[in-house]
């Protein structure tokens, strides 16, 4: 029988669990033309969310463009995935997407491949000194072809703050900025998981990105919502679990949505007909067991300070990090330091911080360090 619990993708409309009032606002936000900017921690459902929404609202009249900029290294790559996944999304068949070609460039000679599978293997590049001259008419795209056949066009970008590796990141946010914020048929979702990153983008007034749109923070789901979800996938399976092994599984993992769905499907497996205590502690260990040899290489990379501010952080020390009483206990040196190490441990993905407080931004992560660390 298949498991019933999704993680590892976005998850389709039976795996889906609550956010009915982001799924609400960003609705709204797609159908009313509003500019979104959504920020959580990665694998928090991000990309589930915006997914389903987009499958709501998409149609003849709506058209969805979905970009990743994980792998996208450079403002010639965003332009080549840009123009590609337009005139895909907004077409039907590979004459389509020739003609539009043909259409829409006036100044830019793009190169199209085309390979046995069109509906993968088509993909437009450019000269870059063709770009740099007429870019704008790349950016102008969506809005032409929009205009032209009478339709409105969403574009969704994830990983949006990896726009910071290009080589000149503020001059491109400019000319992104520019050009969005006058189309009138066409609106953005941008989003990403480094907090600190995307709120530099979004929230800081010097920034090109400042005011761009409706920023949305996404929260953690609500347990009792978790509860009810795992009890109902275990019962349509033929299984049981009750609400209380069932909260012990989202508790275990502080209600991270990836985990939660991970742990749930471990538990799963490993249930005949009916869940245990027993068959819950050993369930945990195997999850910590799949991610030890991630959790060691990332641990035997830090620094003795790193790892004595990550132990700070385990034994519950989440704020006041910088007091005299904490920099003696876990030996820090100085203030100073506190603040470099902390800096230190953000960029690398590891610690978060929430409301003033530090804390780890994986949970099992966190989970692995404290029984295997400290």
């Amino acid at each position: 029988m298949k498991s019933p619990f999704l993680f590892g993708r976005t998850v389709s409309a039976e795996g889906f669990t609550n956010r009915v009032k982001e799924i609400k606002r960003l609705k709204a936000n797609f159908i009313h033309q509003v500019n979104t900017i959504l920020i959580s921690p990665r694998r928090w459902g991000k990309s589930s969310l915006v997914k389903k929404v987009s499958d709501e609202v998409k149609s003849r009249a709506i058209r969805i463009v979905q970009i990743d900029l994980l792998g996208i290294r450079s403002e010639e790559e965003f332009y080549k995935v840009l123009a590609t996944e337009t005139i895909k999304a907004t077409g039907n068949r590979l004459e389509e997407w020739l003609h539009a070609c043909k259409t829409f460039f006036k100044h830019i000679t793009p190169k199209i491949s085309v390979g046995s599978n069109p509906v993968e293997d088509f993909e437009i590049s450019f000269e870059w000194h063709e770009i740099e001259k007429n870019y704008k008419e790349i950016l102008q795209l969506p809005e032409m072809i929009a205009a032209a056949k009478k339709i409105r066009i969403i574009i969704c970008i994830d990983e949006f703050q990896n726009l910071a590796v290009f080589r000149e990141p503020l001059l491109f946010q400019k000319r992104l900025r520019s050009e969005w914020q006058h189309q009138q048929r066409v609106n953005y979702c941008l989003y990403g998981s480094q907090h600190h990153m995307m709120m530099e983008l979004f929230e800081r007034q010097s920034m090109p990105f400042y005011k761009f749109g409706d920023v949305m923070y996404l929260s953690r789901i609500d347990r009792a919502e978790w509860i009810s979800f795992i009890v109902d996938k275990f019962r349509e399976t033929g299984k049981k679990i009750d609400a209380a092994h069932a909260e012990s599984i989202a508790q275990t993992v502080q209600d991270h949505s990836y985990y939660v769905q991970q742990l749930s499907h471990i538990v799963w497996l490993n249930t005949e007909k009916v869940a245990t205590t027993e068959i819950l502690e050993n369930s945990v260990n195997d999850l910590l067991e799949q991610n030890a040899i991630l959790y060691t290489r990332d641990t035997e990379e830090l620094s003795t300070n790193q790892l004595l501010f990550l132990k700070a952080i385990a034994e519950g020390v989440h704020k006041g990090l910088s007091s005299i009483k904490t920099i003696e206990k876990y030996r820090f040196g100085t203030s100073a330091n506190v603040l470099k190490i902390k800096h230190a441990l953000m960029k690398k993905e590891l610690i978060e911080e929430r409301g003033g407080n530090v804390y780890f931004i994986d949970p099992v992560y966190e989970l692995w360090f404290r029984k295997f660390v400290i």
